[in-house]
């Protein structure tokens, strides 16, 4: 059954970093940069220097991104405009309709799918999409108080895309690092998948939020039902097919991103909204998921 060999085991992961975060406050900041500067660094460039690299495969994922992002962006900005909303309250929507979780929930789940087979697909995509999710989310968090080169500086310090800028290197001039620098890295790596899973629920636990029906009724059905029709589409217009096109549906699929949530706290907008989404995503997508998973 794909929810007990798939879904389930996302689900238990994260729940036990909600019980942990419940019973035990944890240094939540060491573990993120831990997660963040050491361990996701390590699971992109290993994943990337086992794999011989595919440009075509890498730009057929980065027009994918390209118009997926587009067109949720689109779809969300319109919608609030329809709805009258104010404009936190449409950022609020936007942040939690065209982010999503490709990381700590797209990662291992398409792992736990897929397996070993869809590591670089799903790197990629990874890889990717954290590119909006740098400059885009930042700037709509903000609203008229960030600017795009601000955002794209930002996006540079994360180590993610020196990894990705390593690998792609040593893949071109046809080096591979030897084997007592790649196993270690391979080994951190492996950590990142669970840590990001128990991180989301330790998140999770630490979420306040108030109850808006309507706002999250809307956010959650353009996030995991609209969504992963948008990523049907596209695979199908852009000839993505096989292994590829199921990852990067799934992965797109995903619930709400929790990045966008220590924006707004940042920035001052309507946290209480991301929040309240991305804990009603991510309970639904247990349902969602495993749907997509019987028709994929």
């Amino acid at each position: 059954m794909l929810f007990i060999q798939v879904v389930l085991p996302v689900f238990v992961i994260i729940a036990s970093g909600f019980v942990l975060e419940k019973c035990a406050r944890l240094d939540f900041r060491t573990l993120t940069l831990t997660s963040l500067y050491l361990l996701a660094p390590a699971l992109v460039f290993s994943a990337l220097m086992k794999r011989e690299f595919d440009l075509s495969l890498a730009g057929n994922l980065f027009l994918f991104m390209m118009l997926y992002t587009a067109i949720l962006y689109a779809l969300s900005r319109g919608l609030a405009a329809l709805l009258g909303l104010d404009g936190e309250s449409r950022s609020a929507l936007l942040l939690t309709t065209v982010m999503m979780n490709v990381g700590n929930f797209g990662l291992p789940l398409t792992y736990f799918a897929f397996g070993e087979a869809a590591l670089e697909i799903s790197v990629l995509t990874f890889v990717l999409f954290n590119i909006p999710l740098g400059t885009l989310a930042i700037v709509i968090a903000q609203g008229s108080r960030s600017s795009l080169p601000t955002a794209l500086a930002n996006m540079g310090k994360i180590p993610i895309f020196h990894g990705v800028i390593l690998a792609f290197f040593f893949k071109w001039i046809g080096w591979t690092p030897p084997d007592f620098i790649l196993r270690p890295l391979d080994l951190l790596g492996q950590a990142a998948i669970p840590l990001m899973l128990a991180m989301l629920g330790m998140q999770l636990a630490r979420t306040q939020w108030q109850a808006r029906v309507g706002f999250f009724s809307l956010a959650t059905a353009v996030r995991l039902g609209v969504a992963p029709l948008i990523a049907w589409g596209l695979t199908a217009l852009l000839g993505i097919d096989g292994l590829t096109r199921a990852v990067v549906i799934l992965q797109t699929s995903t619930p709400s991103a929790v990045l966008p949530l220590l924006y707004s706290l940042r920035f001052g907008g309507r946290a209480d909204l991301v929040a309240g989404t991305i804990l009603m995503t991510t309970l639904f997508s247990a349902v969602t998921l495993t749907i997509l998973l019987y028709l994929l």
